[in-house]
């Protein structure tokens, strides 16, 4: 019977060993799938600020969409404001897509009156000229917008009394 019993272990410690492999492989599969995985979601889910130039480049004043770029006095010259301090509900910066906090700045488009974080917006408008939700034009004639989208321009009655 020793035989019988030798080659019974050896057959069990290989078993073992194979089931110890299989395991350590799977393992090992396992972790390399999450790094993998863990890598698309940082490259396909950038954040939208991350993907637009810092500058726009010296050589052209164009943005991607072929609309010229906002000069720095036109962004300057739009209003800021300071989130909670005027009672408004909830924004959302349609740039980074994050909820402003009570305290933060961000500026108001005129023209269409969509809100978004101070420095993304600058950011967008080095190359770009529209409001990022809606494309109406972020400096200018408010009532061209209109207008183009054949709407009738607003009119403004001023009574002057004397």
């Amino acid at each position: 019977m020793e035989p019988s019993s030798s080659s019974s272990s050896l057959l069990d410690g290989n078993l073992r060993f194979d089931l110890y492999a299989v395991l350590a492989a799977l393992g090992l599969s396992a972790f390399l799938a999450v790094c993998f995985w863990r890598l698309y979601r940082l490259t396909v889910s950038a954040r939208p600020e991350d993907m637009l130039p810092i500058a726009a480049p010296p050589s052209s004043c164009a943005g991607a969409d072929g609309k010229a770029a906002l000069r720095e006095k036109d962004v300057a010259a739009l209003p800021v404001f300071v989130h909670g301090a005027d009672g408004t509900a909830a924004v959302e910066c349609a740039v980074c897509l994050a909820e402003m906090k009570d305290g933060e700045r961000g500026r108001l488009l005129p023209g269409c009156g969509h809100r978004f974080h101070v420095e993304c917006i600058d950011r967008w408008f080095r190359a770009n000229s529209t409001c990022p939700v809606c494309r109406a034009t972020a400096v200018g004639q408010p009532d061209a917008v209109a207008a183009g989208k054949g709407g009738s321009p607003a009119q403004v009655m001023v009574a002057v009394q004397s």
